[in-house]
Formats: structure tokens, C-alpha cells, sequence
């Protein structure tokens, strides 16, 4: 084990988590904890909640936030950031998150000479989904691209992933390194409760990125056939009421639950409950819902969009994979689950196997081995740095 290192993680969520990214700065930070490292996180900070907080052995640092077109956005300023890096003597900054906070983080842990690691979560496309925020496409990418050339190091959760940075431009050596789960003991875990016969689970942001309409659409197919079903959606976002009235205006309003935000614990019991995932995503990179699905010996279903559909599933093994714009093929894949029983236990089954992979452990093995090249290297490093400001 690599002992001893100072690091500060820069998240616009972190906790509690809101997303997948949220979730996973939590999981690798506890582990890193574990193992003797000393954490510091840089996040947003909201109504009532304290500028420096304790979790779990992690130092949390909230600051100057403002929430822009749903979207909390950590605005601290060059002074604050400058004072955090020096208070907490850090030795590596992992961002995983783009926008102001990292730009500015960046700016100045260059002018201290500071390895940089940089995971990629978000694409421009994802960050660009509202459409006020689309004619700015172009340019976030490009300031992504050049943020990643300033780091020591980009780490990509998708093998599939890293061939894209490079045609984009990203010259800074890149790491696949996968998402981490962080659920234990799935069968300790009790299900949800549930009043019919088969379950359909989502579990995500309910942003147009989704493309929950498909999955509405195929649910209402389905639900033709198999009346006994539901579907369960947990997750909140700023499509939240505008699907409600969809899944009305389809007929299948009373066999849907609208869950709002869900925490951890309650999303395991919603993952032991249902017999099949489905994340009907076009614009993904390696979710991490898929994955906890997995682990918890469920059939996943997702679409050919996802850049690392074919890396989590092996249709017709683990799961399927559907095209993203065709409802019928969605609704007759879950058919075939529905139907099946031996069928959902064998992909499920499957996934599990795989699924073990993921594991925080192995995770952070890695990230270790990314960390301790980024600091010795970054005496190296540190002209590219003061040049890129």
C-alpha cells in the first residue's frame, strides 16, 4: 500500500451524493481513509450546511455556491482555494467534476506545482443538455480538453472512452479505471415492498440525457401484455414533472412510481425488489447504476448510446442491448424477461460475476498507482503548469 498522501478531491457533489458522481467521490474516499490517506473535499455548500464538516474521516470543504439551471455550481474564489490547498498541505488534486470551481482549483494548484488527476464523468454533450446551454457545446469541450492537457493524468471509467478524448484532443497520458461499487452484502439487504408481479427499476437524473420518454413509451407496450407490473423511477430533475404527465397521457400513470431522490440504502432495497434495470440513457459514459444493478443479480437493459454498453453487457448474457430511439424493441426485450424466470436469474447471475470487478478495493489499487506516478513526476511537471496560465 502507498502510504500517506495528502489529497484533495474537487466535486461539485459529493455529499450528501445527488448523483453517480457523488456516490463515487464518497466510495473512493472512504476507502483511500482507509488505507491511511488524509482527504480533503472541495464542494458545494447549501442552505444550513456548515463551511467545514467531518465524514467518515474526510475534511469537507463547502463554499460559495449558486444552483444554475438546476445544477449546483461551487463558485469559491482564487483566495479560498489557494488557502485550502496550503491549510491541508496537499500533494494531489483529483477533480471530478468540470466546470468554474475546476478551472479555478486548476489555475492555482498549477501555480503551486501540484500533480493533477482528472476523472472523466461528464462529457460536453451531457454538460450541454439545456438548451440555453447548447451553443456553448463547442467551447466546454474544448476548455475540457485543455483542462485535461494541464493534468498529470485523466482517468477514463470506459475503455471505449479513451480513444474519443484522444480524437478530441487529449494528449495527457489516460487510465481506464473503472467506477467503483460500494453496496456490501446484497442478500442481507431486504427488498422493497412490492404489489405486483414484475418490476421495472430506473434509477437516475430525470434529465433529458435519459431518454426516459423510451423507456415510458415501452413500459406502456409492455404493461399492455403484462398488466401485473410496474415501473419504479427514482431519481430526481428538471424533467420530473414534465414525465409524470407523459405517463398519464400514455394510460400507465397508476402503474408508475414517481420515487423522488432516494439515499443509498433505500436504492439497495429498490435494486433487491425488482426483477430488471433499465437505463435507456443516449448520452452515458460507465454508469454506475448499472453496475450496482448488477451486483445486486439483476438483468440490466441498456441502449447502444451508452459508450460502454458493450463493456458492462454481453447482450443476451448479462442483458440486452437495445437501440435507444425504438420502444417496441424495448417493450418485447422485457417480454422476454418477464416470461422467463430461469432466464432472469441466469443474466443475473452473470452480471454478479462481473460485477466483483468493481469493487472499491480494486479501485483504489489502482488510483494509488496513478497518484503516487502523478507525484513523482510533477517536479517534472510543474513548467508545463506555470506555462498552461
Amino acid at each position: 500500500m502507498t502510504s500517506g498522501f495528502n489529497i484533495c478531491l474537487v466535486s461539485d457533489d459529493a455529499v450528501p451524493a445527488a448523483t453517480g458522481v457523488g456516490t463515487h467521490v464518497q466510495l473512493i474516499a472512504r476507502t483511500l481513509v482507509e488505507r491511511g490517506h488524509r482527504v480533503s473535499i472541495i464542494t458545494t455548500r447549501r442552505s444550513g450546511e456548515p463551511a467545514v464538516d467531518e465524514w467518515c474521516g474526510v475534511r469537507l470543504h463547502r463554499v460559495f455556491t449558486l444552483k444554475i439551471y438546476g445544477f449546483y455550481q461551487a463558485l469559491p474564489s482564487i483566495r479560498t482555494i489557494e488557502r485550502l490547498l496550503r491549510e491541508e498541505a496537499i500533494d494531489v488534486v483529483h477533480y471530478h467534476y468540470v466546470g468554474v470551481m475546476m478551472q479555478r482549483v486548476s489555475k492555482v494548484a498549477s501555480a503551486l506545482g501540484l500533480p493533477q488527476i482528472s476523472t472523466f464523468h461528464f462529457s460536453a454533450e451531457v454538460l450541454t443538455q439545456p438548451l440555453v446551454m447548447r451553443p456553448f457545446r463547442a467551447i466546454i469541450r474544448r476548455q475540457m480538453v485543455a483542462h485535461n492537457n494541464r493534468c498529470n493524468a485523466v482517468i477514463s471509467p470506459s475503455k471505449s472512452l479513451v480513444s474519443k478524448l484522444k480524437e478530441d484532443g487529449v494528449s495527457t497520458p489516460i487510465e481506464y479505471i473503472s467506477n467503483p461499487i460500494g453496496f456490501c452484502d446484497s442478500e442481507a439487504i431486504s427488498p422493497a415492498a412490492r404489489t405486483r408481479q414484475f418490476i421495472v427499476l430506473y434509477a437516475g437524473r430525470l434529465g433529458p440525457e435519459k431518454n426516459l420518454p423510451l423507456l415510458l413509451k415501452a413500459f406502456r407496450r409492455f404493461s399492455d401484455k403484462f398488466p401485473d407490473t410496474e415501473l419504479w423511477v427514482a431519481g430526481r430533475g428538471p424533467l420530473g414533472d414534465a414525465l409524470e404527465g407523459e405517463a398519464a397521457q400514455l394510460g400507465i400513470g397508476q402503474s408508475v412510481r414517481f420515487l423522488g431522490f432516494v439515499e443509498p440504502a433505500e436504492l439497495a432495497a429498490y435494486y433487491r425488489a425488482c426483477d430488471v434495470f433499465v437505463l435507456p440513457s443516449v448520452v452515458e459514459a460507465q454508469p454506475l447504476v448499472v453496475l450496482e444493478a448488477m451486483w445486486f443479480s439483476r438483468p440490466v437493459i441498456v441502449t447502444e448510446a451508452i459508450v460502454a454498453a458493450t463493456e458492462l453487457v454481453a447482450d443476451g448474457e448479462n442483458g440486452f442491448i437495445v437501440s435507444p430511439t425504438d420502444p417496441a424493441v424495448l417493450a418485447e426485450r422485457l417480454e422476454v424477461l418477464a416470461m422467463d424466470r430461469g432466464l432472469r436469474a441466469a443474466m443475473g447471475a452473470a452480471g454478479r460475476r462481473q460485477a466483483e470487478e468493481y469493487r472499491p478495493q480494486l479501485v483504489v489499487d489502482k488510483l494509488e498507482a496513478v497518484y503516487s506516478k502523478a507525484i513523482g513526476v510533477a517536479g517534472k511537471a510543474d513548467g508545463e503548469f506555470q506555462r498552461a496560465l
